[in-house]
């Protein structure tokens, strides 16, 4: 209150009516006046939009701006036009300087199951000072898209392994919705039946991107034959997926390799083409070339090829000058070359110590 003093004196006031005389005195006073609140403010938001996936959150900077000297205390809120998210602002009271700015962090988070599209909120700051309301307001606008998520499944899904070999799957990972983060992936197997190892973990999924991972399962030789399941699993936050890798596991066939053709390669050199029929892979380790005489080219510690199930592997066999690491039995330069037309004995071996005996003639 403003208090105004007036000056105070004796006021003598003398009114002649006839024989009729007023005389008196005006005391001191004061007069009081309210102290008006002035000026008003400015409420913004930046950004003033956002995108989220449901289970979500985003912020947003609301900034108020003191306008004409305004001062005081602006309180927050949000108003839906369209359904309802949830929201809060961290201060939500917030004091406003003369001639300054503050800002306060507006948080909206959409639930697992918020509906899909767009909301349209009214961020609105009040300021109250006696019967005097301040007020401003700005549009802010959510939309809200499906759940970030990833698919998570193996190519192929079903494999076989022959008891004491190994086989391997592709896990694959595909980013929805603008996933993106690490993803750790696991396998459950069958206890003390199947033997796994994965590759790269955890995997790094990019928005809309596909990323890879592989796995390997092994049986012993003691691995009951049949199927088993192994639950891969991949994990990111609280979102998880897994699928089934079915396992067949079989008894291995002896090892069958068949001779599909061959050619001379040079007078010290054959090609065998050589054909697996089982159904694991088969190695070579070492070779025998005998001629009619009974002369013999022996490689034992050869590196030969290893031929898939279903496959034919093109195989060189080298003599004399050729293989400086083979063995000669027979009458000294009887044997040093492949003579056209002439039949040879090749054995090879492999690494399971089965022998292949074929006769090829050069």
């Amino acid at each position: 209150m403003k208090r105004v003093p007036l000056k105070a004196g004796l006021l003598l006031l003398i009114f002649a009516l006839g024989s009729f005389t007023v005389s008196g005195s005006v005391l001191p006073f004061t007069i009081s006046e309210a102290r008006r609140q002035t000026g008003t403010f400015l409420l913004t938001t930046s950004p003033s939009g956002v995108t989220l996936p449901q289970g979500a959150n985003a912020t947003s900077t609301v900034s108020i701006i003191s306008v004409q000297g305004y001062a005081g205390t602006v309180y927050l809120a949000a108003q839906f036009t369209r359904g309802s998210l949830s929201v809060s602002f961290n201060p939500g009271g917030i004091n406003v300087p003369a001639g300054g700015t503050v800002r306060s962090i507006m948080t909206l988070t959409a639930a697992n199951n918020a509906s899909i599209g767009t909301y349209s909120i009214i961020v609105t700051g009040t300021s109250t000072a006696g019967r005097r309301i301040v007020s401003s307001s700005a549009m802010f606008t959510v939309t809200v898209n499906s759940l970030a998520d990833f698919v998570l499944y193996a190519n192929p899904y079903s494999i076989i392994v022959v008891a004491g070999m190994t086989n391997s799957t592709t896990v694959i990972l595909d980013s929805i919705n603008g996933f993106a983060g690490s993803v750790a992936v696991s396998a459950t197997v069958p206890f003390g039946f199947l033997g796994v190892m994965g590759g790269r973990n955890p995997v790094t999924l990019s928005p809309g991107a596909t990323t890879y991972t592989s796995l390997q399962v092994s049986a012993t030789s003691s691995t009951l034959l049949g199927k088993y399941n192994i639950t891969i699993t991949g994990a990111s936050g609280t979102v998880s997926h897994t699928c089934i890798l079915t396992v067949n596991v079989i008894d291995p066939v002896p090892e069958s390799l068949t001779l599909t053709g061959s050619s001379l390669l040079s007078p010290t050199g054959m090609t065998l083409s050589l054909r697996n029929s089982g159904n694991t892979p088969i190695t070579l380790e070492s070779y025998t070339v005998t001629d009619i005489s009974g002369g013999q080219w022996i490689l034992a510690n050869w590196t030969g090829p290893t031929i898939l199930p279903g496959t034919t592997s093109a195989t060189a066999i080298f003599i004399g000058a050729s293989c400086e690491t083979c063995t000669y039995n027979g009458i000294f330069g009887l044997f040093q070359q492949f003579v056209p037309g002439h039949t040879y004995t090749i054995t090879v071996t492999t690494k399971l110590h089965n022998q292949f005996t074929f006769n090829v003639t050069a």
